[in-house]
C-alpha cells in the first residue's frame, strides 16, 4: 500500500505550495483520480483551510472544463459534452443529502414503553450511512428532545465530515483511536461538545466504536 500523497509544506510565490507533489495531489483530486483514502485525507485538509490547495483544485477543475469546452461537439456522443461540463463543475464527487450521512435525523422509534429498556449485545443492526465505512446502531431516541443516543462504529483510516452541533454531544470510546483536532481519544476517553460549537473532520486509523449522545438537529458544514 502506498504512503498518502502530503498536502501540507509552507507556501511561496502566490501562495501556492512549492512541492509539485501537492500539486499533483491536487489536479488528481480535480479528476476524481485519487484512491479513496487518499480523497478523504485531501478533503480534512482542504476542511482545514488550505487556500493554496484549494486554488489548485479550482485551477485545474476549471482547466479541465476549458478542455471539454473546447473539444469539437461533433466528436462526442450526444449530450456527452453537456454531461462532462456539468459533472467537472461538480467537483469531484457530489455531497450526499445531510439525512444520508446523519441517517439518525430520521429515527423516530424510542423503544418499548417499559420503565426499564434494554438492548442486547446481539439485538438490532448496523446501519451504513453515506460517510463510507461509518455505520450506526440505535440505542435509543427522545423524540421530544430530539436526541438519540447510539453506537458509531468506524472502520479503519475512514472519517467523519465537519459538523456543527445543535446542542451538546458526549462521546464515549469504547474501542479503537478517533482524532478529534489535535487529540486522539482512545478507549476508555471522554469527550464533551457543547452546543454551537464545531467538530472538524474526525478520522480514525485502527477504527472504533464510540458511545454518542447526540442531537438529531446537528448540521454537516
Amino acid at each position: 500500500m502506498t504512503e498518502p500523497r502530503k498536502t501540507s509544506g509552507s507556501t511561496g510565490g502566490r501562495g501556492r505550495h512549492p512541492n509539485e507533489e501537492s500539486r499533483e495531489t491536487a489536479a488528481l483530486y480535480a479528476l476524481g483520480a485519487l484512491p479513496p483514502e487518499e480523497a478523504r485525507a485531501f478533503e480534512a485538509h482542504l476542511a482545514e483551510g488550505c487556500p493554496s490547495c484549494a486554488l489548485d483544485a479550482d485551477d485545474f477543475r476549471e482547466a479541465l472544463l476549458d478542455v471539454v469546452r473546447s473539444t469539437a461537439a461533433e466528436s462526442q456522443p450526444a449530450g456527452l459534452r453537456a454531461k462532462l461540463l456539468s459533472r467537472i463543475a461538480a467537483g469531484p464527487a457530489a455531497q450526499p443529502p445531510a439525512e444520508a450521512t446523519q441517517v439518525w435525523k430520521r429515527w423516530k422509534e424510542a423503544g418499548p414503553a417499559d420503565k426499564l429498556h434494554i438492548v442486547r449485545a446481539g439485538e438490532g443492526a448496523f446501519e451504513p450511512t453515506a460517510a463510507q465505512g461509518v455505520s450506526v446502531k440505535p440505542l435509543s431516541v427522545d423524540p421530544e428532545r430530539r436526541y438519540v443516543t447510539m453506537l458509531v462504529r468506524m472502520e479503519p483510516g475512514t472519517s467523519y465530515p465537519r459538523h456543527l452541533h445543535a446542542g451538546a454531544e458526549e462521546c464515549y470510546v469504547l474501542q479503537g483511536d478517533i482524532k478529534v483536532g489535535d487529540a486522539v481519544l482512545r478507549a476508555g476517553d471522554y469527550q464533551r461538545a457543547e452546543g454551537g460549537s464545531e467538530h472538524g473532520v474526525q478520522s480514525t486509523e485502527g477504527g472504533c466504536l464510540l458511545l454518542i449522545v447526540s442531537s438529531q438537529e446537528d448540521a454537516l458544514l
